[in-house]
């Protein structure tokens, strides 16, 4: 099945505070989690349900090297991606 990828205001949101976090400290670190989470996602295309369920029909996948997780949600052909977390924050 071929799925399609909407990505939320909030997950696009938290992309780009990232990226800019990483580009503070170094471009060269930006750019590698920019190549990381790209290739997540595209992980996430071809086998989106790959990952367990861990809480109301939201899965996770982690990238390889950053921590960060992707939490989205698949609904017939769509994968929505809700926000993109730091695996180590508490957030609200």
């Amino acid at each position: 099945m071929q799925y399609l990828i909407e990505i939320s205001d909030e997950a696009k949101l938290s992309i780009k505070e990232v990226l800019e976090y990483y580009a503070v400290i170094s471009i060269s670190l930006k750019d590698r989690f920019e190549v990381e989470l790209t290739k997540s996602m595209e992980l996430l295309l071809k086998n989106p349900l790959h990952h367990q369920i861990r809480y109301r029909k939201i899965r996770i996948a982690f990238t390889e090297v950053f921590p960060y997780g992707i939490h989205y949600i698949v609904e017939k052909e769509y994968i929505y991606v809700l926000r993109i977390l730091h695996t180590k924050r508490l957030f609200k």
